[in-house]
This record gives C-alpha cells, structure tokens and sequence, in this order.
C-alpha cells in the first residue's frame, strides 16, 4: 500500500532534520542568539499543541510563518513542509470520518486538504498577519474535505466546516557601473563578464575601505575552512570559468554580509521608521518576511537584497582580489 500525503509529509522532514536540534527563529542554530534549541521530534509536539491551543498569539507559529516565507524566498520547500508537517496531524481525524461517511477516498481528500491549505498559503503571502496564516489553512483543508464529501452523496455532515478553534548596499551596482564605462550586460563572452563583475565588486570594496576584512573571509575559503553557498552556487549557476578557476573559490556576494540585522537598520535601509516596521510586520503588510528571535526580530540580509533588487552576484577570490589592487594603485 502506498503511503498517503500525510505521511510522506512527515517522513520527508524527518530525513532532512533528523534528531538534530532544530533552530525556528533564523534558520541556523549556530547564528541564532536563542540557545535553546530541540530536536525536530520534541519540536514537531510544541507546535502541534501551540497551534491548537493558540495560533493566533504563538511566537512560535509566527516564527514558523516567518521561517516559511524566507525558505521561499530562496526557492526551498523545507520549512513549508515543516509547516504541513505541524498541521496535518489534525487532519487526520477528519479526513478518515469523511471517508468512511461518504465512501470517498481517504488519499483524495487528503490531497484536497494539502491543496487547499498550500493555496492559502500562496495566497496570503502580503495583507494577512502572520499569526492568521496558520488558521487560514487549516479552515482552507476542513472546507475542502467537506466540499469533497457532500460532492459525491447528497448527504451532509452535522456541523460547519468553519475551524475548531478558533540604502549604502543599495546604490552598489550604480557605482560599479559609474566607475567604468564598459557595460557588463553587453559582453558576448560570458567569462569576461563574470570577471569584469568581481573586479568591479572588489574595487568597491577597497573604495569603502572595508577590503581588509574580505581578506579573512578570503582566507577562510582558500584553507577550506568555509562552505555552504560557494559549492551550490557553481552547481546552479553554469559559471564558465569554474573548469579553470577553483571552484570552491566562487563565493555570494551576500556571503560578505551578515545573514540578518536587526529590525531597526532594515528599516533603515527602506527608509521607514522602526515602529512603523512594526505595525506593517502586526498587519501583515511588510514587504517581505522576518524572522522571530525571542521578543524582537530579525531581517534576512538575502530577503531585504530581494527586495530592492539588488543582484546578489556570484563571484571569484581572483577577480575580487584583482579589482582592490587595481582600485588600491597597484598596492597589495
């Protein structure tokens, strides 16, 4: 017998955590400033009864939430499937009613309700409170169980469907461009592009004075004691010169960066004021999502690159290293 969506759900996260300790609040347990942190089992059971018991004022369903829309951001399904993972369990119940009352498919409505709840999911991305989010779900999978008996008998079920319970980075690229006046996008050669790129970036760099730190993180790279985004970015991206160039030597541009600031620069940066972020955060309608650390929050540095479309470029340690000695006469 095949498993059912439910239960490929729950396996599925088990293989990607395991038995290791799980970090909700900035993804990474070794970055976030919260030291206690659970194995993926013990935390599986802490949002389950959160969620039933209170949803709408959970830190840690609003850290979840939060959680799900940068993993989203980055093109990932994990913490969406961790959200399912944490729902699905009071499906189960139902779906077997449902499919014993109105001799329907127990797979087909489980399907439905996973759906449906990924729909609401998509849909309510801006304009809905994050602690709203989970709720919405769950009544979005109880509808569509119920849709999916009563389509098949004219009988009903007793009761509603209703649920239960109730700027500095930003001007970067434009002063790369003023600072020469070859356009990168109309190189034909694609490797010459690239190292055009990284030059332009490492002269930046030694510009801002801050090259000095770069330096280490270069480092780093070249003892292999660094990893992470540098191989996945030469897989995803087809880099023309990586058969010539160490590969593990590519790195993010972002990689330079911290991965969250507090609330507070962020705002800074999109020019609003913190208590102004707050309330857009409240309602729902900050332009991209934040992750929960205790009682203050934390903005990815990728997400708020995102938002103001500031390519995060894959670069070489040669070509950074080469446009800061050029930037810096000719002196290393």
């Amino acid at each position: 017998m095949m498993p059912d969506v439910f239960d490929q759900i729950e396996w599925n996260v088990r293989e990607i955590f395991g038995e290791d300790p799980i970090c909700v609040h900035v993804g990474n347990v070794k970055e976030c400033d919260i030291k206690r942190h659970y194995a993926y089992s013990k935390f599986r059971a802490e949002a389950i009864a959160s969620g039933v018991r209170s949803a709408p004022s959970s830190r840690l369903w609003e850290s979840l939430i939060a959680m799900g829309r940068l993993c989203d951001l980055k093109g990932g399904d994990t913490w969406r499937l961790v959200i399912l993972d944490c729902i699905v369990p009071c499906f189960r119940s139902l779906s077997s009613r449902i499919s014993r009352d109105f001799q329907v498919e127990r797979d087909e409505i489980r399907s439905g309700m996973v759906e449906a709840a990924l729909e609401v999911w998509a849909d309510t991305v801006m304009g809905v409170p994050p602690c709203s989010v989970r709720d919405r779900m769950v009544k979005a999978a109880f509808e569509s169980a119920f849709r999916r008996g009563n389509a098949s008998s004219p009988e009903t079920l007793t009761g509603d469907a209703e649920v239960i319970f109730s700027s500095e980075v930003a001007d970067q690229d434009s002063a790369l461009r003023a600072a020469s006046i070859i356009d990168v996008n109309g190189i034909r050669d694609a490797a010459v592009a690239e190292q055009i790129r990284g030059e332009r970036f490492g002269a930046l760099l030694q510009g801002l004075d801050c090259f000095d730190s770069v330096r280490g993180f270069h480092d780093e790279l070249r003892n292999g004691r660094r990893s992470g985004s540098i191989s996945q970015a030469v897989k995803t991206s087809g880099l023309p010169r990586s058969g010539i160039s160490n590969p593990n030597l590519y790195y993010y541009a972002s990689d330079l960066y911290p991965s969250f600031i507090g609330l507070r620069e962020a705002a800074g940066v999109i020019g609003i004021a913190e208590s102004a972020a707050h309330r857009l955060i409240r309602a729902g309608q900050f332009p991209f999502p934040v992750a929960r650390v205790g009682r203050s929050y934390r903005v990815s540095v990728r997400a708020l690159m995102h938002f103001k479309d500031i390519p995060d470029t894959i670069v070489h340690v040669d070509d950074i290293e080469n446009g800061a000695f050029h930037a810096n006469g000719g002196v290393r």
